[in-house]
């Protein structure tokens, strides 16, 4: 029978779960293992990736892409943390930071398939969009 990416990924977090750092390391060893012998190896990156999702789903942490045209300050960096905090229900939220000199000003903030555009560039789009209408 074979086994599916989403199964293997189920059980590397059924594995995992509530386990210590070491104890982790040597389940991550074993699953590697066991990839290998099953020819799965070639998939690890979608098990990784798809571990992640749901690792951070079981625990509440929202990943969130923030893209803008200049580094964003440490109190920026807080509302913006406190913001997706309240807007996605997190109890963590991890923040990956693009400098994008693109976009002209303001901040587009990606969490999954969602995003959130409040750049110079897309609020001119949209005003053209109702100038045009």
């Amino acid at each position: 029978m074979k086994i599916s990416t989403q199964q293997y990924t189920q059980a590397l977090l059924d594995l995992t779960d509530g386990k210590s750092e070491q104890e982790i390391l040597s389940v991550l060893a074993k699953f590697a293992e066991q990839l290998k012998k099953d020819g799965q190896l070639k998939n690890a990156d979608k098990i990784v990736e798809k571990f992640a999702d749901l690792y951070n789903s079981k625990n509440g942490i929202v990943v969130a892409q923030i893209t803008t045209s200049q580094k964003v300050e440490n109190l920026n960096i807080k509302e913006i943390e406190d913001f997706v905090q309240r807007k996605y229900d997190a109890k963590k939220v991890e923040l990956k930071i693009v400098v994008d000199e693109n976009i002209k000003g303001g901040i587009v903030i990606r969490v999954g398939d969602e995003v959130l555009d409040a750049s110079v560039g897309g609020q001119l789009e949209k005003l053209k969009k109702v100038l045009a209408s």
